[in-house]
């Protein structure tokens, strides 16, 4: 299962409710991005972020070298 690199979060379980009571499984999973980032030792690494991460700069993307 994927996770988030930055913030560790991944898939989580539980149910979806209808207005009769009913329970029927479901999974929340977060919005995970596979992006390219500068680690702290220079490097560069592919990593998986999820999109909260990345809106409050939490990690410093690669440019392509395109």
């Amino acid at each position: 299962m994927a996770r988030c690199f930055v913030c560790g979060k991944a898939t989580k379980f539980g149910k979806s409710v209808t207005f009769s009571a009913e329970q029927n499984s479901r999974t929340f999973k977060p919005n995970l991005q596979r992006v390219r980032v500068k680690m702290p030792d220079g490097s560069v690494r592919r990593v998986y972020v999820c999109t909260k991460c990345l809106k409050a700069g939490k990690v410093v993307k690669v440019a392509t070298a395109d």
